[in-house]
């Protein structure tokens, strides 16, 4: 039994002010008219059918999730009293599988993937190895520049004509270091998606981040009754923001890589959207109504009225509803900075 845990509680807020609390970017259109939502539960529904997926969410969340993925049962979406990263969330829902051999393959929301057929193909293969043993099998995206926004990971010995050993993981490394990596060949971007069985994980957690086992173990028994919510608010409430990175892959034993090229875009930013919408002939990455006189470079999205550029390279121009970003590309991850002080400001409009 293979079951999915798609993670769906993220802001995305470096895609302000497109992506908003009540309709983050895991909820917006962005390809195909389905959001990456949407896409991902699909994706993967050759392999893992809808009531064998699990989607964790915030309580804000539940309602709209519900309607876009009808085919998923209300039960399955697992709503988090709070954000705790992704240690807790995937603990959290091992506990609802509850079934120890049972394969979990957990998969961000807000991911883009081109070449679904190949993903699936690959899927297949990290089940294969998670199934045997206490393997951790994580996906290594095959890197075309030195993204310095990105973890890492080293591969090791191969011991399968698609798997190898993971050697080591780096987070986020500095340019000439970045430029290292995608020179030797040897390192894959690191996806956040990961495969193994809930009895392996459950255990690597008791080995490696005791507080959480505590609070899981304290979750268990009264999962299916009506103290449930209180006990999992009373629990998460004295956890620290943990990721499943940091907490075990950095430090168990049996990780293992299996490397894709499937047409994998994270869009962590308004800079990834030229990896998933067409770019024009003057270089140029619009949606919706713009107009462009002398300017290359640019990323434009307007979800009303016109947009119009004249002589300008390389900035982002976005207008939703009640907002306007403009910025250089290359500042592209500060868009956060302007949340975190709408947030301060309190200036929940925009928000």
């Amino acid at each position: 039994m293979v079951y999915a845990v798609v993670m769906a509680g993220g802001k995305g807020t470096r895609l302000w002010p497109q992506s908003r609390e009540n309709a983050p970017k895991q909820l917006w259109n962005i390809l195909d008219g389905k959001s990456m939502l949407q896409n991902t539960v699909e994706r993967v529904a050759p392999i893992i059918p809808p009531e064998q997926v699990l989607v964790i969410t915030g309580k804000h969340l539940y309602q709209p999730i519900c309607e876009q993925l009808p085919q998923v049962p209300p039960k399955n979406i697992i709503v988090e009293p709070m954000g705790r990263s992704t240690a807790p969330c995937v603990g959290l829902a091992a506990l609802y599988v509850n079934d120890p051999e049972a394969c979990m393959a957990i998969l961000p929301s807000d991911h883009v993937i081109q070449n679904p057929t190949e993903f699936q193909r690959l899927l297949r293969v990290a089940i294969d190895v998670a199934s045997q043993g206490e393997n951790l099998v994580t996906f290594g995206i095959t890197p075309h520049a030195p993204e310095t926004g990105f973890g890492y990971i080293q591969r090791g010995e191969k011991i399968g004509p698609e798997v190898y050993t993971v050697r080591k993981f780096t987070e986020k490394p500095d340019l000439p270091t970045a430029q290292h990596f995608v020179n030797s060949g040897e390192y894959y971007w690191n996806s956040g998606m990961f495969v193994w069985k809930v009895a392996t994980i459950l255990t690597m957690i008791d080995r490696y981040m005791p507080g959480l086992s505590q609070g899981l173990l304290r979750i268990q028994p009264v999962l299916d009754t009506p103290e449930a919510q209180s006990v999992i608010t009373e629990v998460f409430e004295g956890l620290d923001a943990v990721s499943i990175d940091y907490g075990i892959m950095e430090k168990a034993e049996r990780t293992f890589v299996v490397p894709g090229a499937f047409g994998w875009s994270d869009v962590g930013s308004w800079a990834a959207l030229p990896d998933v919408w067409t770019t024009n002939q003057e270089g140029n990455t619009c949606r919706g109504e713009v107009m462009t006189l002398d300017s290359t470079g640019n990323i434009v999205y307007s979800d009303s009225g016109l947009t119009a550029l004249i002589g300008v390279e390389q900035i982002i121009v976005v207008r939703v509803q009640n907002a306007v970003l403009v910025c250089h590309r290359d500042q592209a991850q500060r868009v956060k900075e302007i949340v975190d002080e709408l947030e301060r400001k309190g200036l929940t409009d925009y928000l």
